[in-house]
This record gives C-alpha cells, sequence and structure tokens, in this order.
C-alpha cells in the first residue's frame, strides 16, 4: 500500500497455514484361505486419510484510491478490532462489513496486509483396493477412491474488496463429495 512504509506491509504470507493436521493409515483384510469366506473377504485393503487445517490470511483492500498514489492498493482502517468475524449462518457473512471503514483521503489505511484470515478446512478421503490373482502372471486390482467421503463443506475465501456489494460474503466451497472406480490388469 505504502511504498515508503517497510515496516506496514511487513505480515503472514498467504500461505501461511498456522495448523495443519493429517492422518493416513492403510488397513488389511486379515482374513485368507481358500474358503469362500477367505476369497471374498480377503486381500481387501482400505485407507483413510483425514486432513484438517486452520485458514489462510488474506488482504481487504478499501476498493478505492483513497491514498491518491494511482496505485489502487489502499487497505481501509479497522474501526472495531473486535468485531471483524460474524458468526456463520444462512447469509455465509463471514466479515462484518461495520468493522471497517474507508481511509480518508490523502492517507493511508492502518489495517495490515493479510490480516485477517478465511475459513479452515476439514477433508476426509478413502480408498479400497483389492488385488485378486487370475493366474500366476496375470492380477487384476480394484479401486474405489472417495475424495471428501463424508461430504464436508469447506468454504473458499470471501471477497476482500471493501467497496464489493459480497464484501465478506463465501460466495463458493472446495469440491463436494467426488467418487471414483479404477479396474488394473497387471499381465
Amino acid at each position: 500500500q505504502n511504498q515508503s512504509n517497510f515496516r506496514a506491509e511487513t505480515a503472514s504470507c498467504i500461505m501461511d497455514v498456522r495448523h495443519n493436521g493429517n492422518i493416513s493409515g492403510v488397513f488389511s483384510s486379515p482374513l485368507s484361505g481358500s474358503n469362500w469366506m477367505g476369497r471374498l473377504l480377503g486381500n481387501w485393503q482400505i485407507a483413510p486419510m483425514i486432513r484438517a487445517n486452520s485458514g489462510m490470511p488474506f488482504n481487504i483492500l478499501s476498493g478505492r484510491d483513497n491514498s491518491l498514489t494511482a496505485v489502487a492498493n489502499d487497505r481501509p482502517n479497522l474501526v472495531q478490532p473486535g468485531a471483524v468475524y460474524k458468526p456463520l449462518d444462512a447469509s455465509l457473512q463471514w466479515l462484518n462489513p461495520a468493522a471497517f471503514a474507508q481511509n480518508a483521503a490523502g492517507t493511508f489505511g492502518n489495517l495490515g496486509r493479510n490480516a485477517v484470515t478465511c475459513c479452515s478446512s476439514f477433508r476426509f478421503d478413502m480408498a479400497l483396493n483389492r488385488t485378486i490373482a487370475i493366474s500366476e502372471q496375470v492380477r487384476l486390482d480394484v479401486r474405489a477412491g472417495a475424495f471428501n467421503a463424508i461430504n464436508h463443506t469447506s468454504f473458499t475465501q470471501p471477497s476482500g474488496v471493501l467497496t464489493s456489494s459480497v464484501f465478506g460474503k463465501i460466495q463458493g466451497a472446495l469440491d463436494p463429495r467426488i467418487l471414483q472406480f479404477a479396474l488394473k490388469l497387471q499381465f
């Protein structure tokens, strides 16, 4: 915003995820043998993967060149520090517009770069796999995968331009549940 004040530009980078957790594993079916139960339920593998992370920082812009620098990178003033975020309801309004105000003409806003964070996300992916031996040299791999298996909604970043009619409102979400099936013949 102000090329003469580098100290005001010190902030977290936009990829700064403070909390990130991943859990994964592979579990194999303990059954085997030549009876019908071993043939049906043996050689299966299930691989769950859970990922949870906090939101990433993003920049709020005033949407006007109030600083009169012709750069159009102005940030607004933060007028209600304790009321930046709104409780998420059906309107999907993440940021409180009343917490911000346009910077006065000829001045720079007091809000820091990347001063607010976006929504956290949670994913539960799962894969189910089985290798079927058809002969000594021919095998068939059967695979099913579910990305976002529980269909948990993780929102995208809201609009960060104060003059926008949808400022602070979440406009989208990450991918819903996606199912994938595959067969692979090895010979």
